[in-house]
């Protein structure tokens, strides 16, 4: 009779697996945290993307205007200049090195006949699981190999398109955000405008 009392006592004394709630928190915080944490980071990631795109299309403008109005070669200046200028706009935000442009125009009077280098674009990886794994792999520790700079020579009258690139490396791998663009785990952000120029009689200098 006493060894089935205590036996009951004992049982009453048992902690309750199931209805114990003690670390809880932690086990709630390991499943939701990874994904907050990258939603965090992401928001921040694409923010940041969006204030250097406002502040290129701004500096895009501004070259434009320049160009279509002649003031840039009234004032003896060409691609080196106009680009300083550009990176003067961007001082708080990027790196001159990672900005690329390109100016084509043409006396025909038709945007169609203009045309802009392609701009890398992200590998795509195909094989078994392995390979696959092995090119994303390589592709995002690849830096986007960017074209060179296109400078055209500009008369008054002439369609021209101009174009801004700015190579931004992202800080958040892109497997977790998925804003990456081009390898390297980078995101190319451009702008492009085109426009007639105003009959100005400034030759050009290539």
């Amino acid at each position: 009779m006493f060894a089935l009392f205590n036996s009951t006592r004992n049982n009453l004394k048992r902690p309750n697996i199931i209805r114990d709630e003690q670390g809880t928190t932690a086990i709630e915080f390991a499943i939701l945290g990874v994904p907050f944490l990258a939603l965090l980071f992401g928001i921040v990631e694409l923010a940041m993307i969006f204030f250097i795109s406002s502040t290129t299309q701004h500096a895009l403008e501004s070259s434009a205007r320049e160009i279509r109005t002649g003031e840039l070669l009234g004032a003896g200046q060409g691609l080196a200049e106009l680009k300083t200028n550009i990176c003067t706009e961007m001082t708080t935000v990027g790196d001159c090195d990672n900005l690329r442009i390109d100016i084509v125009s043409t006396n025909t009077g038709k945007f169609t006949d203009l045309s802009l280098a392609t701009s890398p674009t992200p590998t795509v990886c195909t094989g078994t699981a392995q390979e696959i794994s092995d090119c994303e792999d390589a592709a995002a520790a690849a830096a986007p190999v960017m074209p060179a700079d296109v400078w055209t020579c500009t008369s008054g009258g002439d369609v021209v398109m101009i174009r801004i690139q700015y190579v931004h490396t992202l800080s958040v791998p892109s497997a977790l955000t998925k804003l990456a663009n081009s390898t390297g785990n980078t995101r190319i952000i451009s702008h492009t405008t085109a426009f007639k120029n105003e009959p100005f009689s400034t030759a050009c200098t290539p």
